[in-house]
Formats: C-alpha cells, sequence, structure tokens
C-alpha cells in the first residue's frame, strides 16, 4: 500500500502504516517528542530533560534530608524518564523481562518471516533501567523507615535484574517474542512505548497479557501468581487485579510444591486443572511427585486411590501406636519367654479401636510397631515352655501375613470396582447408541449363564437418587422417564444385572489366592469396547500376577510394587 506523506512528521519514512494522527499530531507523543523545527507543536524534548533534571535534584535534596518517617504503607516516590514516549530503540538495548512468566517463546521463524517482511507492525512496551534504579532508591529509603518482607523481596528482584551497566538499557515488559523474533530477523531497532509501570504493575502486566492470549501453562500462571504474592499482593487482589477466583489461585500456587519437569510433562499429556487438585489430598510431596508420571494415563485414578488408601492407612497405623503407648511399653521385639500376645490392630481394620486393658494399672502391657500392625503383649502370668512359645508365635505370624495379604487383595478388588463403576456411569449416550449391539448381546450372555441379578439400591446407585425405586407403586410410566436417552438407560441397565460391587474381583473367598471369574472377564470386554482403559493393577489382579497372590511367601517391597503396578 502506497504510504501518505506528512511533511509535518519527522517519523514518516519509519512508518509501516498510514498515520492516524495526521493532521491531528497533538495526540502522538511519538510526534511530539521528535517534530522537525517549525514544525513542532511544543518543544516536548527540553521541557522532559528540564523535568528530569529537576526530579532528580529533587530526589538528591530528599535522600540527603532527615525527613519524617511516613506511614508503612506509603508509596515510593519513582522518577520515570521519558514516560510515554514512542521511540525507535536499538535491539541492543532492550533486556527480556527476568520475571516473564512465559518462559517458553515458542517457534518463531513465521513471526520472524513477517517482521522481515513488514516490520514490526505492533510497539514493544519497555521500562528504562533508570527508571528501575530510581525506584529501587525510593524503596530503600521506605524500608530503612519501615521494614517489611513485601518492600525487600521487591528490591531484591528490582537489584536481581539489574545487569552491571544499566546505562541506556530498557526492560521490555510486552513484546518477548516480538523482540526475539525482531533479532533473528536481523533488524536494528524496533518501534517502543516507554512506560511508567513500577515493577509490581511490570509483572502484573506480563502475567495478564499471557493469560488473556492463553500462552501460559497451568505452571507458568502459578509462577506469576506467586510472583504476585511474594511483591506484596494478597489472595484476594490477586484475584481482583487478574479475574481468577481466590480458590483457582490458591490451587495454581500449590502446583508450585510439585517438581516443575514432571508438571510440564503432565501437562504434555493433558491433565487438568481438577486432576492438579485430586494430588491435593496427598499429604506426602514424594508421593504427590509420583503420582505426576500417571497424571493422563489409565492408571492415575487406581494410583491415586492406592495413595489414599495407603496415607490412611498409615494414619490409623499411627493412632493405634498413639493410643497403645497410653498403657503399654513399646519394644523393638517380643519375648516369649516373659510376655505373651494379645491381641493385634492391623493397617485393614478401619472400624477398630484400641482398648485399654482392665487390669493395664496392675500387669506391665507392651507394644511393637510396623508398617501393618501395632501387636499388644502383657507380662506373662505363668511360663509356658519354649517350644510352645515359639510355635504361638510362628502362629500368629502366618496369621497376621494372611490377613495383610486378604485386605490387600480386598482393597485392590475395591478399587477396581470404583474405577469400572465410575466409567459406566460416565459413558455418554452417542457411545452407549454406538455399542448397542455389545450392551444387548451381553444382556443375552447374562441371561444364558443365569447371573441376572438386580436390586433397587443398585438401579439408585446407578441412575441417581431422585428415583424413587423403592417403592412398590414405581410402573411402567414411570420406568419411562429414564428411557429419553434408551441406549445409555440400557448400559446402566446391563451393569446393574451383573451385580458389580466391591467383591467382585479374582480372588478366593476365604483364601488369598487367585480365582477365574469369567463373568467380569465378559464385563471387561464390553467395557473396553466402550472405550475402557484396563489399569495395570486390574491386569495384574485378572491375571493372577499381583503379589499377594504368591500365597505362603512374603514379597520382597520391590517385587510387592512391581505386581501392583504390572
Amino acid at each position: 500500500m502506497k504510504k501518505e506523506i506528512n511533511d509535518r512528521c519527522p517519523l514518516q519514512s519509519e512508518c509501516e502504516k498510514i498515520c492516524k494522527y495526521k493532521f491531528h499530531e497533538r495526540e502522538c507523543s511519538y510526534y511530539q517528542g521528535n517534530a522537525r523545527p517549525g514544525a513542532e507543536i511544543e518543544d516536548k524534548t527540553k521541557a522532559m530533560e528540564a523535568e528530569w533534571e529537576v526530579q532528580m535534584e529533587a530526589i538528591s535534596v530528599l535522600a540527603s534530608q532527615s525527613a519524617p518517617s511516613a506511614p508503612q504503607d506509603a508509596e515510593p516516590v519513582v522518577v520515570h524518564r521519558d514516560a510515554g514516549a514512542l521511540v525507535l530503540l536499538p535491539v541492543d538495548k532492550l533486556l527480556s523481562h527476568p520475571d516473564n512468566p512465559r518462559k517458553d517463546l515458542g517457534d518463531l521463524q513465521e513471526l520472524a518471516d513477517s517482521i522481515k517482511a513488514n516490520g514490526v507492525l505492533q510497539n514493544l512496551t519497555v521500562v528504562s533501567l533508570e527508571s528501575e534504579a530510581a525506584e529501587w532508591s525510593a524503596l530503600s529509603k521506605q524500608y530503612q523507615e519501615h521494614p517489611t518482607k513485601e518492600v525487600r523481596n521487591l528490591m531484591n528482584r528490582i537489584t536481581a535484574s539489574q545487569p552491571k551497566d544499566s546505562e541506556g538499557l530498557f526492560r521490555v515488559v510486552i513484546g518477548h517474542r516480538r523482540l526475539a523474533a525482531a533479532k533473528l530477523a536481523g533488524l536494528a531497532e524496533v518501534p517502543c512505548v516507554i512506560s511508567n509501570m513500577d515493577y509490581r504493575e511490570q509483572v502484573r502486566t506480563m502475567l495478564m497479557e499471557n493469560i488473556q492470549r492463553s500462552d501460559l501453562s497451568v505452571y507458568e500462571q502459578a509462577q506469576g501468581f506467586q510472583m504476585m504474592l511474594d511483591l506484596g499482593g494478597t489472595v484476594e487482589s490477586v484475584a481482583k487485579d487478574t479475574g481468577f477466583s481466590a480458590t483457582t489461585i490458591r490451587h495454581r500456587t500449590k502446583l508450585l510444591e510439585l517438581d516443575k519437569d514432571k508438571v510440564k510433562k503432565s501437562e504434555a499429556r493433558g491433565a487438568s486443572l481438577t486432576d492438579y487438585i485430586e494430588l491435593e489430598k496427598v499429604d506426602d510431596p514424594e508421593e504427590k511427585n509420583k503420582l505426576l508420571d500417571a497424571i493422563g494415563t489409565a492408571d492415575f485414578r487406581s494410583k491415586l486411590n492406592r495413595t489414599l488408601e495407603a496415607q490412611e492407612q498409615k494414619k490409623r497405623m499411627v493412632a493405634f501406636a498413639a493410643a497403645a503407648s497410653e498403657f503399654a511399653k513399646k519394644i523393638d521385639k517380643s519375648d516369649y519367654t516373659k510376655m505373651e500376645y494379645v491381641t493385634s490392630y492391623g493397617y485393614y481394620e478401619k472400624k477398630k479401636t484400641v482398648e485399654r486393658p482392665a487390669d493395664a494399672d496392675t500387669v506391665h502391657y507392651y507394644y511393637t510397631e510396623n508398617e501393618y500392625n501395632v501387636t499388644i503383649y502383657r507380662e506373662k502370668a505363668s511360663e509356658d515352655g519354649e517350644d510352645d512359645a515359639a510355635a504361638r508365635a510362628e502362629m500368629e505370624k502366618k496369621t497376621a501375613e494372611r490377613k495383610r495379604r486378604v485386605a490387600d487383595l480386598e482393597a485392590a478388588t475395591a478399587r477396581a470396582y470404583k474405577l469400572r463403576s465410575e466409567f459406566v456411569k460416565g459413558v455418554s449416550t452417542q457411545i452407549a447408541k454406538k455399542h448397542l449391539g455389545d450392551i444387548t448381546a451381553f444382556i443375552i450372555l447374562m441371561g444364558v449363564n443365569d447371573s441376572i441379578d438386580i436390586s433397587y439400591q443398585d438401579m439408585k446407585n446407578l441412575f441417581g437418587s431422585t428415583f424413587d425405586f423403592d417403592n412398590d407403586e414405581f410402573t411402567l410410566e414411570d420406568a419411562a422417564e429414564l428411557t429419553k436417552a434408551p441406549e445409555r438407560a440400557l448400559l446402566l441397565t446391563a451393569y446393574g444385572i451383573f451385580g458389580d460391587d466391591e467383591d467382585v474381583g479374582y480372588v478366593n473367598s476365604w483364601r488369598p489366592e487367585h480365582e477365574e471369574n469369567q463373568g467380569l472377564n465378559d464385563l471387561y470386554l464390553l467395557l473396553e469396547k466402550l472405550g475402557y482403559e484396563i489399569s495395570s493393577e486390574e491386569k495384574a489382579l485378572r491375571d493372577g500376577t499381583y503379589a499377594m497372590f504368591r500365597e505362603g511367601e512374603t514379597a520382597a517391597p520391590e517385587e510387592k510394587e512391581a505386581g501392583q503396578n504390572g
């Protein structure tokens, strides 16, 4: 497009677009500071330089005086040279902002090609490092009079960002990609607007600019929010500034407790904020980071549930030990020549509580603890033979081991059921309609195998509590309300007819052994056709490779983990 000529403007050769300020140059800050002699509206340059000298002199005077104490929340006096000016600045005088929340600028080649052909069409926003130095001086004075953590943090951020020689340098606030692309395109200068933003405002501006364009990862957002908090903001003020809820900001900043690289990988796998919120239920930071490896995979929910179970089990063991310590002395191991077994409390016993013996004031009691059991002993009332004591000890050990294995298998079976039921309830009508033939075939198979069994409670759990299935007056018309999405209703009914629950699995009903379950195999086959991803733990249960199936042996810790994870 042919450029229009504005003889009054000294910058017409640099402009890439038709100047929108033609014939009303008074509104153009760039023109006002650079107009040709005879065409100037006012000598803006001289006025700004004069103002600068006056302000610098004022600062010197203030620094040498013993001024009265200012309120703690007083705003520092900051001088900004050339604020509002639009200028062409050399790219080697422009520095990237160290606190820019967007760390990855992405592929710059396309933007560089555009800039090479058309120039930089959008001005960069920059801040003079001289103004940052002035801000630091003002903050320093404020800190001396009223030291606060927020002011100290702000001063530290400014100090860390300052090069040894800052004369004539500017910090980019908006336009990091444009600057990088301009350098790639070989440009020597880029158009910039000099801003008067203080450091807090710079951080907020960079965060909001990138958030509004959805340029930031969840982790980068978290870093930006935390930076604003570190510089004196509150959760409420950051929420007001950014438009995010206070709850979201709290959840985001929690991510900073996690391994940065693992978070990035989990984001790439499609992790949602809901997934990260679920992680907050886990107390141990190490366990949180382990679970990050599973986010975005079919194993995440299973591993999360298992971790939460282990967490609750650990808390129960701590509670058992604390209660036992009220009347018993802790020992490393029992001495069957001097004491006898009373009872034990295992991690799997959710409802059991430690009871103080009636004779605890007259009889010595002892207890041992490990990750699986708290065992109570008492002082022997009479002497038993060593052989009898050893045999009893061995029996107790085997009994405790069997209980532990059974409890582990029951818990794993319950977790598998939870994953199946949540999936079935979440199947869309579209998916159910696509696989109507498979659903119908499954119902026919259950009829042939005489395995049709369903209760009103099963129906209530599947369809929701709003439906009164426990009613003798439930009619065909009532049932018709459930058929607005008939394919999905048929799937839920089929699943209810199957009778899935926490006890349905591949475990012998009374021994910790693997047992085939063809009906459950058939259900898994249907679910997989509907899009279900079976977890590693479920596969190990189905195949009989789960560690706790190893009858009569105690798996080594690494073998146990391998069995539970497939």
